[in-house]
């Protein structure tokens, strides 16, 4: 997911210089005049911050220092765009409204395709029913409604319409059909749960039903996944209310649940074995360190990693900080799968062993895995900030096999209109092209 991509309305006066892509990740989205960036250097010295590149863009991981980070920017000339901003300009587009569906009515359908229609009660697609009349197949649909056709090319969209007597179904992208959905969709009241230590929320996003791709990527934009369930969102107690006016404004009241889910205070003190760990994100972090100089030595819980300075023992926990005491490093497993906290990562090491000064923003591009959406846009996005001035680091990110065919497949169904990207995919392209002819 971009987290950029459902920002253009709040954009639409200007961009800020920064935005909260994630919660306590806030990316440069407009240049800085250089007095006021020195400034900002300032507050990120002071509270102890490093500021990387990633996607091709300045990127600052804040964590517990986020309140601290966004205190310190008043009066220096830096203007932001927080998570909260972005909830109010979402509450602004939805409205906690029911419009009612027109009758049941026949519509002319492809009896090769599989046609299901959005059922307001449960807020999900139901099986329109096809029946056979000479040569021609139809279904009963209900006027202003949305359908869904899935075939061999993919899924396609559709609004059901009376035209002069006759229902036609018109065409219409994913997002159009998801938002118009969410205003036929009633009113329905999803249970969450906490935690014994009163510090977070959980809600399960299979009850979501179909919800617009803006308040989806709003949620996994604040919350995260379940390390042991990716269908459960996870949010901080802090951020309840805005979770609680966003899912309103579509008509989901949240009621709290009896259940609790128990957490140990301890439970981050358990290290994870090392065969636990995604062998693809471990594989990056050895390929690197190794390119820098380092010697590692694996154990069941742990990598020693050495040079000629002394050696540190990562090991990997369920946290989602990582922190570093002597010799000791422990690793968010969560920062192996986000570019920026991996960097993080490897610059502690680095710094630790003495090791060689690689350019860690190429590095981790060209070695990065894809194994989730996020990893595609990530891939993706390097190639293309790279390919203007250098091309052919920009076509070694997308070269290993696996990862220029998801490359390849991903840009031919955006060409197709299957899916929707706010990236670059004329340069795309080109990238593609430029790799095929193997120059």
């Amino acid at each position: 997911m971009d987290p950029l991509e459902f920002c253009d309305i709040c954009f639409a006066r200007g961009k800020p210089n920064l935005c909260e892509t994630y919660k306590g990740i806030f990316t440069k989205i407009s240049s800085l005049h250089f007095s006021v960036q020195s400034k900002l250097e300032r507050v990120l010295t002071k509270l102890d911050l490093q500021a990387r590149r990633a996607d091709g863009r300045w990127t600052c991981v804040t964590d517990t220092k986020r309140k601290e980070f966004l205190d310190s920017l008043w009066g220096i000339g830096v203007s932001v765009h927080t998570l909260e901003d972005h909830a109010k300009v979402l509450s602004m587009l939805y409205k906690p409204e029911v419009r009612a569906l027109g009758a049941e009515v026949p519509v002319e359908l492809s009896v090769t395709e599989s046609w299901e229609e959005f059922d307001p009660k449960s807020r999900n697609w139901v099986a329109v029913k096809v029946t056979k009349k000479g040569d021609k197949f139809t279904g009963s649909v209900h006027l202003g409604n949305v359908v869904k056709c899935s075939g061999m090319d993919g899924k396609s969209y559709f609004r059901s319409n009376l035209d002069k007597k006759v229902t036609t179904l018109v065409p219409m992208e994913k997002r159009a059909a998801y938002n118009i959905a969410s205003t036929i969709a009633e009113q329905i009241t999803l249970p969450y749960k906490t935690d014994n230590m009163g510090e977070h929320v959980f809600i399960d996003t299979k009850q979501l039903g179909i919800i617009p791709d803006e308040i989806s990527g709003f949620l996994e934009r604040i919350g995260v996944k379940d390390k042991k369930n990716s269908e459960m969102l996870i949010f901080d107690i802090e951020d309840f209310e805005i979770l609680k006016s966003t899912l309103g404004s579509i008509k989901i009241n949240l009621e709290r649940s009896p259940d609790v889910v128990t957490i140990s205070e301890k439970k981050y003190d358990t290290t994870l074995p090392i065969e636990h760990i995604e062998k693809e994100r471990l594989g990056v972090l050895s390929f690197i360190i190794k390119e820098m100089g380092g010697v590692i030595s694996t154990e069941n819980t742990s990598l020693t990693i050495s040079s000629n300075r002394g050696q540190v023992k990562v090991t990997f926990v369920e946290d989602e900080k990582s922190t570093q005491d002597g010799t000791a490093i422990r690793v968010s497993v969560s920062a192996l799968s986000e570019p920026p906290r991996f960097a993080e990562i490897l610059s502690m090491i680095k710094k630790r062993l003495g090791l060689l000064d690689l350019p860690l923003e190429s590095a981790i591009s060209v070695r990065w895995p894809i194994i989730t959406d996020s990893d595609l846009q990530y891939v993706v996005q390097s190639a293309i900030s790279w390919y203007g001035s250098n091309p052919v680091l920009a076509c070694k990110i997308i070269s290993e096999a696996n990862k220029f065919e998801k490359v390849k497949q991903w840009h031919s169904k955006i060409k197709e209109g299957k899916i929707r990207s706010n990236l670059d995919t004329i340069t795309l392209g080109k990238i593609i092209k430029q790799k095929e002819l193997g120059r």
